[in-house]
């Protein structure tokens, strides 16, 4: 071992002050962290990963990394992934909170580079991979925002008859604003339609998917009136499948669990396998998880809606009346049969007819009360109708020989009087549209009752329409009140009131609805809408 002595001596030697002694320079080593590195390594290599795999759009990323000065959005300095890479790893992992898929956002390949990376098979911290990887985050990133907002189905014009909102947001500048405030997740979720049925059914769907069940059985459940004994055996089988009982559970179990899902499918709790029950029963787990998916996808396609307005929803034969977005009251509604579908819309209510005569349209008066008319010649008396011929005139409806009419030679038009037997009710809510569709009272109250009410040949029937109208007459702070309408149901008159403020009036087509406390209700698909939408979704 050397004397630290002689160590000193040399090391005072090299140092010391002699003219004649060349000054030692040492060379400056400059570090460079693996962040640096990358940046670099994605400026040079950004087109060649992006020509090597399949991304949605390359402009809008190769746009977004021009406007981030190129630097890495999810990665440490380290190049693992960072707080907001896991966090967004792990949105796209549980895609269907929000009825989406993660393989829309590659995420098998993002399985695979992340578990690369924990177990440190990457032998090159600047190989493809890693570039992938902060690519494939930002792409998904993007795309996510645009389903969250727009959908993900281009082209709805044979799935709605209602126009579609317009998407106009940039999405690489609106990325690089997030990052640079900081606010990348929070500025995602911020792209979601702002509605508040939007924001329950999301939430609720999360919640349900926390304990449901994905499985694509389906097990046929018939009628207790074809087959009791096979009926309930079906039936319980089937609230195991869905998770509303556990195996073996005791008849009174059973039977709970079978009202809880039938109020959560819109039906009656009263723990009998009817029909409509069992055609509920007998879905599979999966396909009630994708009318969920499909609800949140029209909600999509809507613009924001004003803070007061009214709210029909078809399948579930509600309308809603929101005033400053706070619910001010709801009404049971009947809608079109199948045959006579009620369309979506979106309008402005601008006028109210106390004691309504109803201009039977022509399709009707052909189709039905000419038929029983022809059946029994006093019908047209008994129901109050009134004929007039093409030109307007009023004709004696004893002078028609009903014997010789058929639809070649039907030129006629038929009028049912005010009253409380009018088809109409009472009152009836007036709004623009190409369907001649309105809502109105009417004197049938039992269809209110019922689970399934696609009854009516395409207008809305409100329960409790003399209520909606004084709500609606406040509102407006019109000069007419309720009063006002039974004033003129009194003197047997019809009396139109135009409203002030004109209300924005949205009928729509929505089969599963959440609620405040985070619990869906699935609805039946009458007209057959979702099944369309579906097969583009998830086909």
């Amino acid at each position: 071992m050397k004397s630290p002595f002689l160590l000193l001596s040399i090391f005072g030697m090299l140092f010391s002050c002699s003219t004649k002694q060349k000054e030692i320079i040492i060379p400056q080593v400059e570090i460079v962290e693996p962040q640096e590195k990358f940046d670099s390594y994605l400026i040079e290599n950004l087109n060649s990963v992006l020509k090597k795999n399949n991304f949605s759009d390359k402009n809008r990323i190769e746009q977004f990394y021009k406007k981030n000065n190129y630097k890495a959005v999810w990665l440490t300095d380290s190049l693992n992934l960072n707080v907001l890479g896991d966090s967004l790893y792990r949105i796209i992992n549980h895609a269907n909170y929000y009825g989406l898929e993660s393989r829309d956002y590659k995420f098998q390949q993002l399985q695979k580079i992340v578990k690369q990376l924990k177990e440190k098979k990457t032998s090159d911290i600047l190989n493809e991979d890693v570039t992938l990887l902060e690519i494939i985050l930002s792409d998904s990133y993007m795309l996510f925002g645009k389903h969250l907002n727009f959908g993900k189905i281009e082209n709805i014009d044979s799935l709605s008859t209602l126009k579609r909102k317009l998407f106009s947001i940039d999405l690489p500048n609106y990325y690089a604003n997030a990052v640079a405030k900081d606010s990348v997740l929070e500025r995602l979720f911020d792209l979601q339609p702002q509605h508040k049925a939007y924001e329950y059914l999301q939430k609720s769907l999360q919640s349900y998917l926390k304990q449901a069940s994905f499985s694509s059985n389906e097990i046929k459940v018939s009628s207790f009136r074809v087959d009791s004994l096979n009926a309930y055996n079906q039936a319980r089988k089937v609230l195991e499948l869905h998770k509303y009982i556990s195996q073996n559970a005791s008849d009174s179990i059973f039977i709970n669990g079978l009202k809880k899902f039938q109020v959560s499918h819109g039906l009656t709790a009263d723990g009998v396998v009817g029909r409509n029950t069992a055609k509920a029963l007998s879905k599979s787990p999966l396909e009630y998880y994708q009318n969920a998916a499909v609800s949140l996808e029209r909600w999509r396609w809507k613009n924001r809606w004003n803070s007061s307005y009214i709210y029909v929803n078809i399948p579930s034969y509600s309308l809603e009346y929101f005033k400053n977005d706070s619910l001010l009251s709801k009404h049971n509604v009947v809608v079109g049969s199948v045959k006579n579908k009620t369309l979506e819309i979106y309008s402005k209510l601008n006028h109210l007819v106390a004691y309504p005569y109803w201009n039977v349209p022509t399709s009707i008066s052909v189709k039905e009360i000419l038929v029983k008319v022809k059946k029994d010649s006093s019908y047209m008396k008994k129901n109050n109708y009134e004929i007039f011929s093409n030109k307007f005139k009023k004709m004696n409806l004893d002078s028609i020989k009903w014997d010789t009419i058929h639809k070649k030679n039907f030129h006629y038009y038929i009028r049912q009087k005010g009253g409380v037997s009018n088809s109409l009710g009472l009152v009836k809510f007036k709004f623009y549209n190409k369907y001649s569709i309105y809502l109105h009272d009417t004197p049938t109250k039992r269809h209110f009752y019922l689970d399934i009410r696609a009854k009516s040949h395409g207008c809305v029937r409100v329960q409790n329409a003399l209520k909606l109208t004084d709500e609606i007459l406040k509102y407006d702070k019109n000069i007419f009140t309720l009063d006002t309408v039974y004033a003129y149901i009194k003197k047997k008159e019809e009396k139109t009131m135009r409203l002030t403020n004109k209300l924005p009036i949205y009928i729509h087509y929505i089969t599963c609805v959440g609620n405040k406390d985070n619990e869906l209700t699935f609805y039946k698909d009458i007209y057959g809408y979702d099944e369309k939408v579906r097969k583009e979704l998830f086909d």
